[in-house]
């Protein structure tokens, strides 16, 4: 179906928020048995596994073996390698990843669930069941959701909330992807693919940035922005919770200013965060014209920023009523600077979300510091693998490897600078694996300049994920334009197509040398170059 077609089939007065009764209906499931196909990912994995503690009988399968899945057998779920009909006999409903209805609609499970009358539901939809009775904690946006989200739910937990949480990776401080709390907090990733976030009512909400994604399922920006337009009209606006309706944006994101603009006179209250001092003014004088439930919103600011070799910052904000006005800033954290273990700028906006979030829920100062100084990353975001001596074959390579999961141009280029920032002296080595056909074609000419901080780019083939290769692109064509640039025409510089992963690796391999820092980005399965440079094993299929 023609992404135009599928846009204009929704039902624009109702796509903002699930009925009541329907996910009254789902909650139903959380006392049966729940077969959840392609288990191994990483939101999907973290609904099982509340599921589970809900009191549903889960059981999963996925097309290879993976951490995840090993994971998931040691706390007592029942995992198969591989997929079967035989999977359904006996479950009574089946939870699926939104991809695979319309990319795998000849899938055995599916098939077999269709003829046995099972409901079939994506894992969103059982989420937003999970998540009804809770006061919800939501973060979305294009980037820095896994890490806004992680860091909040942090915070909550060192200012004594005790959350229950779905996060879109692994948190080291959790040792999981998913946490079990006992108070009425729940936070989670709200991704905006699929409509997925149309299936939460949160209390609270993050947006991190918006610029255009997802071209193979949102026609164009107009239909992106919408989406979330109808996210947030969707929100708790119920009388039931202490906490008002909370909207905390990135006033530095145009896309962010444009969706608050879109909402005018929402009933809730408004929270804003900025990383430039210098624009406060212009910004009070662009948020003038929107219609605020407050005087003016409480704008966050984080400043006296360092970046080069370490990441650091002060925050001050502005109450209600007093925005722009220097001399009623307040100091947080009593004017003393914050330090974290994550580099870059786009990492200090991540952090500022979050405290704004904490600020808004009435947690601690001292407990919002703790979470920053103790918050070392996530799984896959910017993620230290190895330092120091590395053995290849017949030689040895003093290196860091680093694995990124960023794979829109905008992300990339964050990551790259961030690693220039915290590493100077490095040469910069970047092994990115394109991911999806169509957002490598749509964003090709961001993707050319998005890699003009590293020394060394390869390319591998495109990773395709829910997509099937059409010849549309190939990952030979950004390479090869990259490779045109007068930053990798220069000696000592180099941009070239390196296969697929096999290839990929071998020509890592050979390009290494002493002091190098290596950055392995995408969203696929390129963190198995890692794995195998690290002599840890095979390459399981990615899932999403």
């Amino acid at each position: 179906m023609e992404r135009a077609e599928r846009e204009s089939r929704i039902n624009t007065e109702t796509a903002g928020a699930i009925a009541s009764d329907q996910q009254a209906d789902l909650r139903t499931l959380l006392s049966k048995r729940l077969h959840f196909m392609g288990i191994g990912g990483q939101g999907i994995s973290a609904v099982a596994r509340l599921a589970q503690a809900a009191g549903a009988l889960v059981s999963g399968c996925d097309r290879a073996p993976s951490a995840t899945t090993r994971e998931l057998i040691a706390e007592g779920i029942t995992v198969t390698i591989g997929h079967s009909a035989q999977h359904l006999q006996g479950q009574e409903a089946l939870i699926i990843t939104p991809a695979v209805s319309s990319l795998q609609p000849d899938q055995e499970e599916l098939i077999a669930a269709q003829r046995q009358g099972l409901p079939i539901v994506t894992w969103q939809e059982l989420l937003g069941a999970l998540t009804r009775d809770y006061c919800l904690l939501s973060v979305c946006g294009v980037h820095g959701k896994g890490t806004t989200t992680s860091l909040l739910a942090l915070m909550l937990v060192e200012g004594g909330l005790d959350p229950t949480c779905a996060l879109g990776a692994v948190v080291p401080a959790f040792a999981a992807n998913y946490r079990l709390g006992t108070s009425h907090f729940f936070v989670n990733e709200a991704d905006e693919f699929n409509h997925n976030f149309w299936h939460y009512h949160p209390r609270l909400t993050v947006v991190t940035s918006i610029e255009y994604e997802h071209p193979e399922f949102f026609a164009d920006y107009e239909a992106f922005l919408r989406a979330f337009t109808l996210f947030i009209q969707g929100m708790d606006l119920s009388e039931r919770w202490p906490l008002p309706p909370t909207l905390v944006m990135n006033a530095d994101s145009p896309g962010c200013l444009e969706l608050r603009a879109r909402l005018d006179a929402w009933p809730g209250r408004t929270v804003f965060y900025t990383v430039a001092p210098e624009a406060i003014r212009e910004k009070a004088e662009q948020l003038a014209s929107i219609t605020f439930k407050e005087e003016s919103p409480p704008l966050f600011e984080a400043h006296d920023l360092e970046l080069e070799g370490e990441t650091s910052f002060r925050v001050r904000w502005y109450a209600e009523g007093s925005q722009g006005l220097s001399q009623q800033a307040r100091p947080l954290f009593g004017g003393e600077k914050v330090a974290l273990h994550i580099p870059g700028l786009h990492n200090v906006q991540n952090a500022l979300g979050a405290i704004a979030a904490a600020h808004s829920l009435g947690i601690a100062e001292e407990a919002i510091r703790r979470a920053l100084e103790r918050f070392h990353g996530t799984r896959r975001r910017f993620e230290i693998r190895y330092q120091g001596p590395l053995p290849l074959g017949e030689r040895t390579c003093d290196v860091i490897l680093i694995d990124d999961y960023a794979h829109h141009p905008t992300a990339i280029a964050a990551t790259l600078t961030a690693a220039r920032q915290r590493y100077p002296q490095r040469r910069l080595v970047a092994v990115y694996q394109p991911h999806m056909y169509s957002r490598t074609k749509v964003f090709f000419e961001q993707f050319v300049e998005a890699f003009d901080e590293a020394d060394i780019v390869m390319i591998s083939d495109i990773f395709p994920a829910r997509e099937r290769d059409t010849g549309l692109i190939h990952a030979r064509e950004l390479a090869s334009t990259l490779a045109q640039r007068p930053r990798f025409r220069a000696k000592e510089r180099l941009a070239l197509y390196s296969g697929d992963l096999a290839q990929t690796e071998a020509e890592l391999r050979q390009r290494l040398r002493d002091g190098d820092l290596v950055l392995i980005m995408g969203a696929g399965d390129i963190y198995t170059v890692t794995e195998h440079l690290l002599g840890e094993g095979g390459r399981p299929q990615h899932q999403e």
